[in-house]
């Protein structure tokens, strides 16, 4: 009889990815449970006849090249500053790029955490389903694993059976928009600075206490993790013979604890459980290990991973954050931000973003509230010289339409009634809004699919704008 080792496999194919351990009586090993999507095009306040443009419908990276240092300057520029602008510029667009894989990354936590589903798989919600424990007894960490420059999501999934138990490291590509799960195992791993990941099993059926692992090393052609080896255990005083009868070889006990190791390389043919491979002592597995894990300046060191609960709140700033980002460049070259009532849906304030809309309104603009149903108090209406102009929905997120024509200079992410449909597209996608896939009118945009996201939709009539309607956005939220 063959011990089966119990790693989990994945095929890495997407559209849209330890700590302390407990050994149970049983022979498994569970861990005790303990840390986004759009691009923003160029911002531009020209207004432009024509169809939208053809990448509107998706998210694209859409970040400036930047000007290398030492670059040729026109005569008399200063080159320290010109050199300082650079640098600025470089450092500005890396705090975006970075912004940007968490936003994607905060769609994903959301579809995990509001749908209970995988970007690229399904997740056992058994034990979810039947009350025992709860989406936040998993737990997420975003950094850069690998060490190639790049965060990646930690996924690590314990609220489940044992085959149901993983733990996945996703990757996002801004500039391809590829996702990717780069590894996926049992949930007991010990990440290493040199891109070594070693990866208990979930069982050790063996004949030893020491509990086998398999080790792998990140592989940058690939932008994944490849197998190196595993190591098993005999222990005399658990079993004096093995599978097939044949005695403990004491003689190749050479440090007289009792205990050899099998050790084998990936890819290697023979049985690696065959009898003659158990031959080695605890210095030999030290030395094999240690050769993975030794390196110049300095050895590679344990990582410690900073896991957050499974929640919303753990991560509900991924996505506003990227969008203040992009408000940001875009109200640059703005000088009616003030009166923007979509802005204030990126506020970080406790203040629902309708109640300060209202109170502009009023204050500012002279608008009169008025609630038109008696029996539904959510609705009121702002009028201006006896016309609608606004309508506020207190319900679920909260809807703002504005309609009929432009009030001064009110708007809505730099667009207002009045304004041509295609000028409305380019300042939209300057705030990070693209083609919504779940939009039920051609006008319809998102910023991204997870928690504080931003929908917007339009009507149009002779190519101008007539009706927007504004509100934050979850896909998987019901």
């Amino acid at each position: 009889m063959k011990k089966e080792k119990a790693v989990l496999s994945i095929q890495a194919a997407v559209m849209l990815c330890a700590a302390g351990m407990v050994l149970t009586g049983c022979g498994e090993k569970v861990e005790t449970p303990g840390k986004t999507e759009t691009a923003a095009a160029e911002s531009t306040e020209t207004e432009q006849d024509g169809q939208k443009p053809e990448d509107a419908s998706a998210p694209a990276d859409t970040t400036n090249s930047t000007a290398s240092v030492g670059e040729n300057v026109s005569d008399g520029a200063d080159v320290n500053d010109t050199e300082n602008a650079d640098i600025d510029t470089a450092e500005k667009e890396l705090t975006l790029q970075q912004a940007r894989i968490r936003h994607y990354y905060g769609g994903i936590l959301s579809q995990i955490t509001a749908g209970w589903q995988l970007p690229d798989g399904e997740l056992d919600t058994s034990t979810l389903e039947d009350g025992f424990g709860k989406m936040s007894d998993n737990r997420f960490a975003v950094t850069d694993i690998d060490g190639d420059g790049r965060e990646e999501l930690i996924i690590q999934y314990t609220n489940a059976c044992m085959a149901g138990m993983f733990e996945r490291i996703y990757d996002y590509d801004p500039g391809s928009g590829e996702l990717k799960c780069e590894f996926l195992n049992f949930p007991a791993l010990t990440y290493y600075s040199n891109g070594i990941i070693k990866a208990e099993w979930s069982h050790n059926q063996g004949r030893g206490e020491s509990w086998p692992y398999t080790l792998y090393r990140y592989d940058a052609a690939s932008d994944s993790y490849v197998e190196v080896g595993s190591v098993d255990s005999w222990d005399k005083a658990l079993s004096e013979t093995w599978y097939e009868g044949q005695p403990f070889p004491d003689e190749l006990d050479t440090d007289g604890d009792g205990t050899l190791f099998t050790i084998w390389e990936a890819g290697e043919e023979e049985d690696p459980y065959a009898y003659e491979k158990i031959k080695y002592n605890q210095a030999d597995v030290d030395e094999w290990l240690g050769g993975y894990l030794a390196g110049a300046p300095e050895d590679a060191k344990e990582l410690s991973i900073d896991y957050q609960p499974l929640e919303s709140k753990s991560y509900a700033d991924f996505v506003p954050a990227y969008l203040r980002l992009l408000a940001e460049d875009a109200n640059s070259t703005r000088t009616d931000t003030d009166a923007d009532l979509g802005l204030l849906i990126l506020r970080d304030d406790e203040e629902h973003y309708l109640n300060t809309a209202k109170r502009l309104l009023t204050e500012q603009y002279g608008l009169t509230m008025e609630q038109p149903e008696e029996n539904f108090e959510e609705y009121t209406v702002g009028l201006l010289d006896g016309e609608e102009r606004f309508s506020f929905t207190m319900l679920d997120s909260g809807d703002l339409c504005y309609m009929g024509e432009k009030v001064k200079d009110v708007t809505i992410f730099g667009i207002y009634p009045g304004i041509s449909v295609d000028g409305a597209w380019e300042k939209l996608k300057a705030y990070g809004f693209y083609a919504s896939p779940y939009g039920e009118s051609e006008n319809s945009l998102i910023t991204g699919e997870g928690f504080n996201n931003v929908s917007i939709s339009f009507d149009a009539e002779d190519g101008k704008v007539t009706t927007i309607t504004v509100r934050p956005f979850c896909a998987f939220a019901g």
